[in-house]
């Protein structure tokens, strides 16, 4: 931490630091701007009393500016130097409101300058004079000075301030849109016209016609060339900049918040080949690729839980390791599907499939559960906390019932000519959850003993004339809501297939 104060942050100090010379540029312009305006409009007298009230005033505007930016700029260089994070929201706070302060410190400063002049000047001054010349001349220089101010600020905050901000942001914080006071482009080269051109040339002009170096043929020529060559191409200018500038932001602006949103068919047309046009390239490529990913996303999610796969992309947990997971399988497979298969040809037989999972597997998904395969007619689904199925017992139980209601639509759909029958095994405990594979495909699957019980709870349901098998276990995981929801019989301890010991089993039927 301590190499924040070194290079960057000394770099960044001084290089801010410049900032300070600002006063003395705007005293510059100040002067002159005022003394120009005093001699368009022939009150050169006023000069003298203008420069004999503003000698000691100039220095107090001149100390109030220092002072002024010092108080700004104090908690930034206190912060360069200690690092404090204490101090870092105030000076997130002075960056983010930048515009706004430099609004209220030439406001500050015409206030107090007035002021100033209004107690400096005899009684002999304070006439309508005063506030249609050097009041009138404050307020010009003030505006012109806010405007060269801007642009200067801004190329100082963007060339100085990254080291800074990477200490003040964290890098998910350095790229996403921060509040506070903005300025469009085109607000900041109309003013940059303005200052540098428009108000320039309009004094200019006012005192040529006011000295009377201007009439007949002369006035004319001069009043075609302002509005021929230089006002009317200004004009005109501003005009293309809003258009090719501003105009092809605001709309990316607005695609690349449609983009955001979910909408991955934005695109934005390319006319030219500028700047603008490399950077609409750039935001079509992204589209593109953020399709192509959603697609994948979806795809991905047919053939593996759509709630693995976000889980995956949300985690990052893309690794060939595993964990131990508390978690409930069911197992569900149809009865007699071998007898079935026969009688179908390979495209019913797919077709059939298809319908029967379009009705039973919905269930499973609106209870939170989680389809981890597909195994020609039987389905294992696993509800688990880390996948969002908090109460994984009831959650699977809850499935099972589900399931039966929607085996009851399917047959009485009529896509079979004979009713299809399935039974159901749940269990629950910890079992092993990862990615098996290699890098290049992975399988996101459940391992364990709670897996291989369910199944073979599954295979006893023909035996026992039961649709729902469940263990003891997931019987002691109940809510007493869902206990009371539904009937459960209890068949005894069983031995199951490849255990050593019994296991009590309980039979799910219709609602109480």
């Amino acid at each position: 931490m301590s190499d924040f104060f070194t290079l960057k942050q000394r770099k960044f100090a001084d290089n801010i630091s410049v900032i300070l010379v600002l006063p003395c540029f705007l005293t510059g312009v100040n002067s002159a701007l005022s003394f120009f305006f005093f001699l368009v409009f022939g009150k050169l007298e006023l000069v003298r009393t203008f420069k004999t009230a503003s000698l000691w005033n100039g220095i107090l505007v001149l100390v109030l500016s220092y002072a002024l930016i010092l108080y700004w700029y104090a908690p930034i260089r206190r912060f360069c130097k200690t690092c404090d994070s204490n101090r870092g929201a105030v000076v997130k706070r002075r960056l983010n409101s930048v515009y706004p302060a430099a609004i209220w410190f030439f406001a500050i400063l015409f206030f107090v300058e007035a002021a100033a002049h209004l107690a400096a000047l005899a009684s002999g001054y304070l006439s309508r004079e005063f506030v249609a010349y050097t009041l009138c001349a404050m307020l010009l220089s003030g505006l012109m000075q806010f405007c060269y101010a801007l642009v200067f600020l801004d190329n100082i905050l963007i060339k100085n301030t990254s080291a800074l901000l990477e200490k003040l942001y964290s890098r998910e914080q350095l790229y996403a849109m921060r509040e506070g006071f903005s300025i469009s482009f085109s607000a900041k080269i109309g003013m940059l016209l303005l200052s540098t051109a428009v108000v320039p040339l309009a004094l200019l002009y006012v005192y040529l016609r006011r000295a009377g170096g201007l009439a007949g043929d002369d006035l004319t020529a001069i009043n075609n060339l302002l509005i021929v060559a230089v006002f009317t191409p200004m004009a005109l200018g501003y005009g293309v900049i809003y258009s090719m500038l501003q105009g092809p932001v605001n709309g990316l602006i607005a695609k690349m918040k449609r983009l955001s949103a979910g909408d991955y068919d934005v695109k934005t047309r390319i006319y030219f080949t500028d700047e603008i046009a490399h950077l609409k390239n750039s935001f079509n490529q992204l589209a593109d690729q953020l399709k192509e990913r959603e697609y994948l996303r979806e795809t991905f999610g047919k053939y593996v839980s759509i709630e693995i796969a976000r889980q995956l992309l949300k985690t990052g947990k893309i690794n060939l390791g595993g964990e131990n997971i508390s978690a409930t399988v069911m197992f569900c497979d149809i009865r007699n599907f071998t007898t079935l298969s026969e009688r179908l040809s390979a495209g019913e037989l797919i077709d059939f499939l298809n319908n029967y999972f379009a009705y039973v597997t919905p269930p499973i998904m609106a209870n939170r559960g989680v389809i981890n395969k597909f195994m020609g007619d039987a389905v294992m689904a696993v509800y688990t906390p880390s996948l969002g199925s908090a109460a994984h017992a009831d959650d699977a139980v809850l499935s099972a019932a589900q399931m039966c209601a929607a085996l009851e639509k399917f047959n009485a759909s009529g896509k079979m000519p004979r009713p299809v029958r399935f039974g159901i095994g749940i269990h629950t405990g910890l079992l092993v959850a990862g990615n098996v594979g290699t890098m290049a495909r992975l399988e996101y699957t459940v391992i364990g003993d709670v897996v291989n019980a369910a199944s073979r709870l599954e295979s006893k349901t023909r035996d026992l004339s039961a649709d729902i098998l469940i263990s003891g276990a997931v019987h002691e995981r109940l809510s007493p809501r869902l206990k009371g929801l539904f009937r459960f019989e209890s068949l005894g301890s069983l031995t199951l297939k490849g255990k050593n010991e019994t296991v009590p089993v309980y039979k799910v039927s219709g609602e109480k």
